[in-house]
């Protein structure tokens, strides 16, 4: 058997081997170190000194109370309009008053007599206006007596029931008198609804009007 040679020792450094052992081996690529996140203590503290440098808001120098914020804010965005703010309720329809009188038109229409219509003629030819217009004038001082008999209740006596034969000039007007008044009045001249009472109450405002007419003109130099 052979025998192995002894290991010979190396005395020095041989560069130009080296140095063709550091062309052969490759080059090593750096490696990018990752930074450490950071521990939760580090950035609880991080938050904490932004928060620190923000300034804090200041607090308003009044307490607003809840129910005057309202009042702040109008008086705010309108300078003119009062610090309390008034709401109104819905106007509720208001009932109609117990026992209100109600009016009712009672219409007369009846002829004159053609020598009150003569002498009428006269006076309105001197005033220069239409004859009617000396019917209306008398009768409106008729009216209210006429009203205060009928309100206080007429009989179905006092209505004439003849026509005038003896009649020229057409007049009609009208009076205003109380439902309780119409009422009664329609109880009394027409109970059974067969001719309604413009009629009959007709010819009782011409009986009524017809002596009060005569002396009007008579008063009045006609």
């Amino acid at each position: 058997m052979a025998r192995l040679k002894d290991r010979g020792t190396v005395n020095r450094r041989d560069d130009s081997f080296a140095a063709r052992l550091d062309v052969a081996r490759p080059a090593e690529q750096p490696t990018s170190v990752a930074k450490p996140a950071p521990s939760p203590a580090v950035k609880k503290s991080t938050e904490m000194s932004a928060a620190a440098s923000t300034p804090a808001d200041k607090p308003s120098d009044q307490e607003v109370k809840p129910g005057s914020l309202t009042s702040i804010t109008d008086a705010t965005s309108h300078p003119s309009a009062a610090t309390e703010v008034h709401t109104t309720a819905p106007k509720q329809k208001t009932p109609p008053e117990a026992g209100k009188v109600t009016n009712i038109k009672l219409r007369v229409t009846f002829r004159c007599p053609t020598d009150l219509t003569e002498r009428a003629t006269t006076w309105a030819e001197k005033a220069r206006c239409p004859v009617s217009a000396v019917f209306r004038k008398a009768f409106a001082d008729l009216r209210p007596q006429l009203i205060e008999r009928i309100e206080a209740g007429i009989n179905y006596t006092e209505v004439p029931n003849d026509r005038m034969k003896d009649a020229s000039h057409p007049f009609d007007t009208s009076m205003m008198i109380s439902r309780a008044a119409y009422d009664r009045l329609t109880r009394e001249v027409d109970p059974e609804a067969m001719t309604g009472i413009e009629g009959p109450m007709s010819r009782w405002a011409r009986a009524q009007f017809i002596p009060h007419f005569n002396a009007w003109l008579a008063a009045k130099g006609h």
